[in-house]
């Protein structure tokens, strides 16, 4: 009786470690201090789109890539520096935009809601020489508000899908006529919305 109760309580822990260790292997942590990398891709979509002859806030849309990297100091707080990249589907212009962000992860489980905000400047970069024309010649504020949920597939693999808002100015922007002729000078502020999934990379 005393050997088989020994193997009850053998086989009563055994079976607690299995179970254990299966549960362990089902909840994924991913690594929440240290160094990150983030590649985004994204589509905008301008919200303030208007009906002007060549105006830029009737063409801007399209694919928005972007790379950031930093540091997180806890699942709350990460730091990081990044860039993203605007072409005008006409051709006119490319915007670069350069920002620092703020990074946050609600929860350190396999699926968690996150946000993200980013501060920085847009430069312009190339234009189109065919007419009509818009260029930007100088660059302005960029701001960037994301929310989405990060889902990990390892400690140091994770993909994120987002919702975000966007905005860009351009402190002056230059349109031209058919012929190429100087026809307006103004600042411009785009109001944009996007969509897109992310892929995050952190060291282990």
């Amino acid at each position: 009786m005393h050997n088989m109760m020994k193997k009850t309580v053998f086989a009563a822990v055994a079976l607690l470690c299995l179970c254990g260790t299966a549960a362990a292997q089902r909840h994924i942590e991913y690594r929440w201090h240290g160094i990150y990398f983030v590649g985004d891709g994204s589509y905008v979509m301008n919200l303030n789109r208007s009906a002007g002859d060549g105006g830029i806030a009737d063409t801007v849309s399209g694919f928005m890539p972007s790379l950031s990297g930093g540091f997180q100091f806890r699942k709350e707080a990460a730091v990081g520096l990044g860039f993203a990249y605007l072409a005008d589907p006409t051709g006119a212009f490319t915007q670069l935009p350069l920002f620092v962000e703020l990074r946050s992860h609600f929860m350190r489980s396999q699926l968690t809601p996150y946000a993200v905000l980013q501060v920085g400047y847009s430069l312009p970069v190339g234009a189109s020489s065919e007419p009509p024309v818009t260029k930007i010649e100088e660059g302005g504020l960029y701001l960037g508000i994301e929310g989405g949920a990060r889902y990990a597939f390892n400690r140091t693999i994770a993909l994120g899908f987002h919702l975000s808002y966007k905005m860009l100015q351009s402190n002056y922007v230059l349109r031209h006529d058919a012929l190429n002729a100087p026809l307006l000078a103004e600042p411009v502020t785009l109001h944009m919305f996007g969509a897109g999934i992310s892929v995050y990379l952190s060291n282990d």
